[in-house]
């Protein structure tokens, strides 16, 4: 009788049983522009997460698979259980990750449970050779997954006026920081007098930023500057704890 408790719609509970660790459950990616480029990457250090199926069982037959499926679209990654207990998966692009954990066994039957995986993001970008028109900082907000957004990004600029000196004497560098939303609409902007020989630095941040292409413009005028950019992406810790390690009976 539909409707009825047991009926034939009912989930049947697995044979198997997906039994996990982890080093982390939370990461971030690294992403580290070539100095003086108009934002030409240099190394990207992906998030990566490692999880441990050593303790997973079947109440039938022999586990033959561990696998991972990542959550962003990238394929299944799986691992004969014969040969290692571990899968391992990375990110590229920040967000939020609805990952799902997985065995089968040898009598076909099959186990799974879904993991959240918190990715956020590091962006350094450096111009080392003095300019008076340094290359403006790009940024994407925009979320690698459906899950979450962002709930904050901050970034930090520092500019410097290095010394003149006898052949060449140096002057102040009037300097003005611009930050621009996906809409090209001006976020903020500060200006800020350096002497020659002197430094300073810009700080913003925003709680919940619109998702797409942001750019921060450096504008000079005077004498010429070197800058060193660091910027932050952030998401709310949604990601899955860790599970204590099963104890024996």
């Amino acid at each position: 009788m539909a409707g009825c408790l047991g009926g034939d719609d009912e989930k049947k509970p697995s044979k198997v049983h997906v039994i996990w660790g982890a080093d982390a459950t939370a990461g971030s990616i690294l992403h580290i522009m070539a100095p003086n480029s108009q934002n030409t990457t240099q190394s990207l250090d992906e998030a990566e997460f490692t999880f441990d199926f050593n303790e997973t069982y079947s109440e039938e037959g022999d586990i033959s698979t561990f696998w991972v499926d990542p959550g962003n679209g990238d394929p299944v990654v799986e691992v004969n259980a014969a040969d290692m207990s571990t899968v391992t998966v990375s990110y590229d692009k920040h967000g939020i990750y609805r990952a799902t954990l997985g065995a089968n066994d040898s009598e076909g039957n099959s186990g799974e449970v879904e993991v959240f995986l918190r990715v956020e993001y590091e962006l350094h970008y450096d111009n080392t050779q003095s300019t008076d028109n340094p290359y403006p900082v790009w940024f994407d907000t925009s979320p690698g997954s459906d899950e979450a957004s962002p709930r904050r990004v901050d970034l930090m600029s520092n500019a410097t006026n290095p010394p003149g000196w006898l052949l060449q004497p140096g002057g102040p560098s009037t300097v003005t920081w611009t930050v621009r939303n996906p809409a090209d609409t001006e976020e903020d902007a500060s200006t800020k007098e350096i002497a020659d020989g002197g430094e300073d630095q810009y700080g913003w941040g925003t709680n919940d930023p619109l998702a797409g292409g942001w750019r921060m413009d450096i504008d000079v005028e005077g004498d010429q500057i070197t800058t060193e950019t660091f910027l932050t992406i952030e998401y709310e810790p949604l990601e899955t704890d860790i599970p204590e390690p099963p104890v024996a009976e």
